[in-house]
């Protein structure tokens, strides 16, 4: 297995991040490799049929190599949170990235020749204009309905695996980041892949990705010019594609699915009632009885200021998504 070797100040460099223009990546992947990633066959078989062909070229280059793409497709993941719009123009429209150097590179590691790779070539500015609507259709075909739902997924696995660092430190924290696929050894951190050296991370840390579609694999991006990357399957990623009715994983049989669904956005931030209401598109009147009954069952605690009141769960909440995140 390859590895990521870490230094003592590397392991206080660690962070992670939501990254929705990679989730749209990984999707595409899912849908343009041969063989369906394990647990996304319903998934693909009820998504392609609905494509626009503007999606034709993101598939086309996701598709061409499955592990591989090009590295500006990944920029640099900024402190704060990320929208599809923001990332997708970090990656395609800064005029001073290396697309001609990263897609050089990316042909080298392809069997087969591929257009929209020779295209990205023969003029890199259009090419990189041409992606970005591509991946904007594909964006909207298939991920922006559901990312309130998928972002909830990705938040509570960042959530659970911050309260494991803050708890038992970074170290018992990398020890269960993907089980299989992951191992941590003090100093080393293997992955599931091809053999490859030793990847001294000098100081520079590791940003974690969660991804609800790589439920088969951790991918990673590793250069010179940017904080070392991996991206790992979310805990609920597989259960969420086996009962794709599930809005929240397996948290739905003890509490119900709305709650549950309540329980996910609260572990992102503290939100008031009419946000909530907002969130699950109900009326306020619905969101505050959903509350007083997690209130009851001491899930919830609510802090009042004046007239309003933010909800946040309790430490029995967190021991809940603890146990059903995965």
């Amino acid at each position: 297995m390859p590895r990521l070797e870490f230094s003592g100040p590397d392991l206080g460099r660690v962070r992670f991040a939501i990254m929705p223009f990679q989730e749209t990546l990984k999707a595409a992947r899912g849908l343009a490799l041969p063989t369906t990633p394990a647990g996304l066959a319903g998934w693909r078989q009820a998504t392609l049929p609905r494509l626009p062909a503007a999606a034709r070229p993101a598939l086309a280059l996701c598709g061409a190599h499955s592990r591989h793409l090009p590295d500006f497709l990944t920029p640099q993941p900024p402190a704060g949170p990320l929208t599809f719009d923001d990332e997708l123009a970090a990656a395609l429209a800064d005029p001073g990235l290396p697309v001609e150097d990263d897609t050089l590179s990316f042909r080298s590691v392809l069997r087969t020749p591929s257009k929209v790779v020779e295209d990205l070539l023969a003029a890199p500015d259009r090419g990189r204009r041409a992606l970005a609507a591509s991946f904007t259709a594909l964006h909207r075909a298939v991920l922006a309905a559901d990312w309130p739902r998928l972002h909830a997924q990705l938040a509570a696995d960042v959530a659970g695996r911050a309260r494991t660092a803050a708890r038992h430190g970074v170290e018992a924290m990398l020890a269960g980041l993907a089980p299989g696929l992951v191992r941590w050894s003090h100093p080393h951190l293997e992955y599931a892949g091809p053999p490859s050296p030793d990847y001294r991370l000098a100081g520079r840390g590791l940003v974690l990705v969660p991804s609800m579609f790589l439920t088969d694999a951790v991918h990673r991006q590793l250069n010179d010019r940017q904080q070392p990357m991996l991206f790992y399957p979310a805990r609920t990623a597989a259960e969420f594609w086996r009962d794709g009715r599930v809005a929240d994983g397996r948290l739905a049989g003890p509490v119900g699915e709305p709650r549950a669904r309540i329980l996910r956005l609260l572990a992102e931030r503290p939100l008031g009632t009419g946000e909530l209401a907002a969130e699950l598109g109900v009326a306020p009147s619905t969101a505050s009885e959903h509350l007083a009954g997690l209130r009851r069952a001491g899930l919830v605690m609510t802090t009042r200021s004046g007239r309003d009141a933010s909800h946040r769960p309790t430490a029995l909440a967190w021991s809940l998504l603890d146990v059903y995140i995965g």
